[in-house]
This record gives structure tokens, sequence and C-alpha cells, in this order.
């Protein structure tokens, strides 16, 4: 019991929701064991399956699996996953698993400018639920030469913990003839 709870609460940090003691691991899991036993069971039975190609390694996507069970209708499909939509743009291309890294904590007009370098013309840029820049907006001209970090700390209300040195901001993006441009997340690093 004492491995269940610590896992859980390893868990529980992990998403920033509320520990819990031994006692209450030990009757949350007593509530769940018809749980464990049917679809957890089945569910981790499948990701393992899944895990074992990933590590033996050269495999093509389409060896790979997507399962869906609903054991109260016995209904079971696998279907196989498809790569990621290719975007290009100019001389360059990704996929929406791509991830932008910028380094330095740069200041909005220096995201703009470096994104202005790739030919995009960002007009807009969120962090979490909150709007950073949009460039409909004139009071958000007063903030270009704002670090990221300290407009996500000030306007979104982040509170970026101390051992975190990266923010990912979603920026939206057109290019010259304004059709819309998506890229991938952007990751600000300011340590």
């Amino acid at each position: 019991m004492d491995l269940i709870a610590g896992l859980a609460n390893m868990r529980a940090r992990n998403y920033s929701i509320p520990e819990v003691d031994k006692l209450k691991a030990k009757f949350i899991a007593g509530r769940i064991i018809p749980a464990i036993a049917t679809s957890t069971a089945m569910a981790t039975g499948f990701v393992c399956l899944e895990l074992y190609k990933a590590l033996d390694g050269g495999h093509k996507v389409e060896d790979y699996r997507n399962t869906f069970v609903n054991l109260g209708t016995p209904f079971f499909s696998m279907a196989e996953p498809v790569p990621p939509k290719v975007i290009k743009h100019q001389d360059m291309s990704w996929t929406v698993w791509d991830r932008w890294i910028v380094k330095d904590n740069p200041t909005l007009r220096e995201l703009l400018e470096w994104l202005k370098a790739k030919g995009l013309n960002a007009y807009s840029i969120s962090c979490g639920s909150c709007l950073l820049y949009n460039s409909m907006f004139p009071k958000h001209k007063e903030r270009m030469d704002r670090k990221i970090v300290d407009l996500a700390r000030e306007v979104a209300k982040m509170d970026i913990p101390s051992d975190r040195n990266h923010l990912d901001v979603v920026v939206a993006c057109e290019d010259d003839e304004d059709n819309d441009i998506d890229i991938p997340q952007v990751s600000i690093y300011f340590r």
C-alpha cells in the first residue's frame, strides 16, 4: 500500500492535484478494484503491446495500433494511426508535433521579428487561456518591449515554478498573402 500511495502522490504532483495520505489512498483504491481488474488492465495491456514496438525500434507508423474498447457493449475497434500533416512554408516544413524553441527570453517585439524572418506575420500570441498579444488591439502595442515571460506572469497570472526553464506560447500566423499558417507551439526559454 505504501508503493500505491507513493505512486498516486507522484501522479498527483504531476497533475497539480491534492496529494492524499496512505489511508485515503487505500480507501480510494478499495473502491476501484473492479475497474482495475477489467478496463484498466485491458487498457494497460494494449498500451504495453504498443510500447514493445516502440522499444524494439525500427517500426513504421503503420505497425502501431490505436485501440478503442467499450466493455459495456462489448465493442473493440483498432485503427492505424496516420502520420501528422506536413505543413510547408517557403523552404521550411514542420508538423503540429514539432516545437520551435526561442532562447534568452525575448521581448514581444523580438519574437515578432523572429517570426517575420521566417516569412510569418504573427497576429495573436496566447499563453494558456490568456491573450498576450493581438494585432487588432491598440493597447497591446504598449507591450512590445516587454519580455514574454514577464507578460505571462502579469497578464496570464502565471505562477512559474522555480524548476521550470521555459514557457509555451501558441502563436497564430499568416503569410504575406494573408493565408493562415499553422505553426508548431513555441517554447520560450528564459533560464
